[in-house]
């Protein structure tokens, strides 16, 4: 019952009842035609917040890249992690205040810990302070630090940018100025594809390392109530269908550039 209760009590289950309450209103009221609209909203609802598609939708975009043996994996010149962790805060005690896409840092930090690289790149991720842009980085290399995570391993960061593009581009200069060969590419699996697309346009090799899974391994439950966090899975796929497009017409991802399927 304490569930059930915490699920309705969610905006979108709020919203999706007022839709079935104005439908069933218009229904009594016999405005048949008006209250076709309610209930086709109440519907699409309940079919993107309650069904298993946005699973179903992200699970075909992480998929590629899970896997469960790191045992094999080979040791690597540097390992990326895309921006977009977390911010700073004064109110934290940690200095940080960490994303939903928290799991970047951890899955680098865990590459370094099992000796798989020496090198530890930060994304460049930023966040307003004053009124100013500042890199997520300078509150992730003390916090790093600090709890002796990194065993000793150089790290570096790729400054504030403002997308994928921007950080491949900084990357770039790194791998050209290192003479670096091989590299892991972390960041959250249903951002990997395009993400990987952009490195290999950008003329870096890089090895994918996914984390943040949200739709792998597909499950295939329905939910009773419509819940946000399948609408946020919704989204996030869009998102990248539609960054992918967008790349793609701003010349930043080259299907010649990348591997043959």
């Amino acid at each position: 019952m304490a569930a059930l209760i915490k699920a309705l009590l969610q905006p979108v289950a709020i919203v999706w009842l007022g839709l079935l309450a104005l439908c069933v209103w218009q229904i009594y009221k016999r405005h048949y035609r008006w209250a076709a609209v309610p209930g086709a909203l109440f519907l699409f609802v309940f079919i993107t917040g309650s069904s298993p598609l946005a699973g179903y939708l992200l699970a075909g975009l992480e998929a590629p890249y899970a896997r469960t043996n790191w045992d094999d994996l080979p040791e690597a010149d540097a390992v990326v992690v895309l921006g977009g962790i977390a911010s700073g805060s004064e109110y934290e005690i940690t200095g940080l205040d960490f994303s939903a896409r928290a799991d970047r840092i951890m899955t680098g930090v865990e590459l370094i810990r099992q000796e798989k690289s020496k090198v530890l790149v930060v994304g460049g991720g930023g966040y307003l302070k004053e009124g100013q842009w500042r890199a997520e980085a300078d509150r992730l290399r003390p916090w790093m630090a600090d709890w002796g995570l990194l065993k000793g391993a150089e790290v570096t960061d790729l400054g504030v940018c403002g997308n994928t593009r921007e950080e491949a581009e900084e990357f770039f200069k790194l791998v050209k100025e290192r003479d670096w060969d091989t590299v892991y590419l972390v960041t959250s699996a249903n951002h990997m594809k395009r993400a990987e697309a952009v490195f290999l346009s950008a003329g870096i090799s890089v090895m994918p390392v996914g984390c943040d899974y949200m739709g792998y391994p597909f499950s295939g439950r329905w939910n009773l109530v419509p819940s946000q966090g399948r609408l946020v899975g919704l989204r996030t796929w869009l998102y990248e269908k539609v960054g992918w497009t967008y790349y793609r017409s701003k010349g930043w991802i080259r299907l010649e550039a990348l591997p043959k399927k």
